[in-house]
């Protein structure tokens, strides 16, 4: 690839928003995402998305701020499934399929009852990279560094919720307050990342990456250094080949990511094989 087919689409002001929202986004997503790996969140993860495109159905019927809807409604899922396990006998994945089934479609009612349907839905499920504008970069960057500054700051006691949160309760560690802390990380990184590739598509950002991370090690740190890695180099990668060839950017993001994640596995089946049939020659 020359130098001019790499520069080419940074002469538009929208491409370079596109990728400079999109590798924040990319890498934040990535970084929570390891613990919704760990965690085994992917559907909870699935359950937040969906309740945010309720709030930005009701905030875009209010003339509100989007991500603000969308915040709202996320954490209102992400906290209200801990109350409801710790208040009720309802099972934790039986809590999330009640909300977010029920939240999603009161957002589809909403978005009906406004012009324009079809096109405000397809932004919101789909993403809308290309329309990224410069307060948004500023709104997505903040929102990351907030996000990444709360990792660090609870970054021991994730792990320790994360890998035995049975021990931790039973030594009187905190464990319900952790992991609301947690899940309202996850809540904050799925609304921003859905600018980018939409509230199908969102959860693929937070688990692939992060997924394809684990095949190579097991080690946290180098774990999200691994993920954060994959996903900047999706999110990149997927925007060139979108521009290219006018495909869809979000869908393409996940394909790529999609794609490393199988090229990883397909890596490590490899060599467990030829590991296998040296150890059984010797």
């Amino acid at each position: 690839m020359s130098i001019e087919t790499l520069v080419e689409p940074f002469r538009f002001s929208f491409m370079a928003r596109a990728f400079l929202g999109t590798g924040i986004i990319a890498v934040i997503a990535a970084i929570v995402g390891t613990f919704v790996v760990l965690k085994g969140l992917a559907f909870m993860g699935d359950a937040i998305a969906h309740t945010a495109f309720t709030g930005s159905a009701i905030a875009l019927l209010l003339g509100a701020n989007l991500y603000a809807g969308a915040l709202a409604f996320a954490l209102v899922t992400a906290l209200g499934v801990v109350l409801l396990t710790r208040v009720s006998r309802v099972r934790n994945d039986t809590a999330l399929a009640i909300l977010f089934t029920g939240f999603f479609a009161v957002g589809v009612i909403v978005l009906s009852a406004m012009p324009g349907f079809a096109g405000d839905l397809n932004s919101l499920l789909l993403g809308s990279v290309m329309a990224i504008q410069p307060q948004e970069i500023y709104l997505i960057a903040c929102a990351a560094a907030v996000i990444l500054l709360v990792m660090l700051a609870f970054f021991p006691r994730f792990v320790m919720v994360s890998f035995d949160p049975v021990g931790a309760e039973a030594a009187g560690f905190p464990v319900t307050l952790v992991q609301s802390i947690l899940l309202v990380n996850v809540a904050a990184a799925i609304v921003i990342s859905i600018q980018a590739v939409g509230v199908v598509l969102v959860v693929s950002l937070l688990i692939t990456p992060a997924a394809a991370g684990s095949l190579l090690t097991k080690r946290i740190v180098p774990l999200m250094a691994t993920a954060a890695a994959i996903g900047l180099f999706s999110a990149v990668t997927g925007l060139y080949i979108s521009y290219y060839l006018g495909a869809p950017p979000g869908a393409t993001v996940v394909v790529v990511a999609t794609s490393v994640f199988a090229l990883i596995l397909l890596g490590t089946i490899v060599a467990l094989w030829v590991k296998t049939r040296r150890v059984s020659r010797g």
